[in-house]
């Protein structure tokens, strides 16, 4: 089930405090008209009664797709540290394996840190792709093209969308602004040998991203802070 509470939450532009429900999860396989507003931005969107503005309130959120068995974890980062919540993300895992039945299959599980790696991996994963090859290809770009395309100043995120049966679309972002910079192309030819690679022998793979924060930039951002440490 999906599951909403009521926050006190003030209004960023004039400062009005209001009462508003906002979701803690959704159960998209039960009410995908939730996973719709999520898509189109409307999701924990709150009107302010105040001035009228309209603004998104990014709080932690669990999305569930019982169909596909994942479950993902959004968990903002702007209070704390990424490394708090990895740590207080383990502790929860550890919670839910203990408390699942043994004969039920464990759910796959993954963390985002923005909503738009949220959408981009429902769409990997609607899609039929592996989000550890996606990434991997990712890694690859970014290691090649480093004065095109630097970790530390650019997010890459796959266009499934507009991707097609020979080319899949890389969107280059400004890591800060958010803005749409350039565009990528990929064979999909080289996904799908890359893809090949992964379902013979993933340890690889699974050593470079072992999760469930599954990303290239910020592996690679990693290897340049220790790199700088050495």
């Amino acid at each position: 089930m999906s599951a909403a509470k009521t926050y006190s939450i003030s209004c960023p532009e004039c400062g009005h405090s209001q009462q508003v429900e906002l979701y803690d999860s959704i159960n998209v396989a039960q009410q995908p008209e939730l996973k719709t507003a999520l898509m189109e931005n409307r999701l924990n969107r709150v009107q302010c009664a105040g001035c009228e503005a309209s603004f998104r309130v990014d709080k932690p959120l669990l999305y569930h797709d019982a169909d596909r068995n994942i479950l993902i974890h959004w968990m903002p980062d702007s209070a704390v540290s990424r490394e708090e919540i990895l740590d207080e993300f383990d502790k929860s895992m550890e919670e839910l394996r203990t408390a699942l039945p043994a004969d039920m299959e464990p759910p796959r599980v993954r963390l985002v840190f923005t909503r738009v790696e949220l959408v981009e991996l429902v769409f990997i994963i609607e899609a039929g792709m592996e989000e550890r090859v996606v990434e991997h290809i990712k890694y690859t770009i970014h290691s090649q093209n480093m004065n095109r395309v630097p970790p530390a100043e650019k997010q890459l995120l796959l266009n499934v969308q507009d991707s097609t049966t020979d080319e899949l679309i890389f969107a280059v972002m400004g890591a800060e602004n958010g803005e749409l910079e350039d565009i990528l192309r990929y064979p999909r030819e080289a996904y799908r040998s890359m893809q090949k690679m992964y379902r013979d022998n993933p340890d690889e793979f699974i050593e470079l991203f072992p999760g469930p924060y599954i990303s290239a930039r910020e592996r690679l951002r990693s290897e340049a802070e220790e790199e700088n440490e050495q």
